[in-house]
């Protein structure tokens, strides 16, 4: 009894564990749901096909992403850089006062999503612009208002 008792002054084998750090773009990394959407002026499809998307999903994970548009990736990369929302709304053509409706303020992050590594995989990017709990993606002259 003595002996074992002796034995609690030894150090642990190893260190203990440290807490990984949280992802920096962990904002990013949901399921999320289209709620609305607005046409542009080129819209290749109707504003009932657009409509039919409401409620379908965009998954993104830190390594993975999948949506109605671009298809799945499990080899996700991922850039992002900070935009202001007068440029993202003049580079996509969409009213500013049609943003705030969807939920989107100031700051806004863009990512590009990619498939692999240089660009060699079929899957087109996904680019989103993330707002708080407010998302937005564009393909076809249709951007669609994400939310987590």
């Amino acid at each position: 009894m003595i002996a074992l008792a002796g034995c609690g002054w030894l150090p642990p084998d190893s260190p203990p564990a440290q807490p990984v750090p949280p992802d920096p773009d962990a904002a990013l990394f949901h399921d999320w749901k289209v709620t609305e959407h607005v046409l542009g002026p080129r819209a290749l499809i109707s504003e009932s096909d657009a409509a039919a998307f409401h409620g379908r999903s965009v998954a993104i994970s830190a390594t993975s992403y999948a949506s109605p548009w671009s298809g799945g990736c499990d080899d996700a990369h991922r850039q992002k850089r900070s935009r202001t929302l007068a440029d993202v709304t003049t580079e996509l053509g969409i009213a500013r006062d049609r943003t705030a409706t969807l939920g989107l303020a100031d700051p806004v992050i863009e990512y590009q999503l990619t498939c692999g590594l240089g660009g060699t995989s079929r899957t087109p990017p996904l680019i989103l612009y993330v707002s708080g709990t407010h998302g937005l993606t564009c393909g076809g002259g249709v951007c669609y208002a994400l939310t987590r």
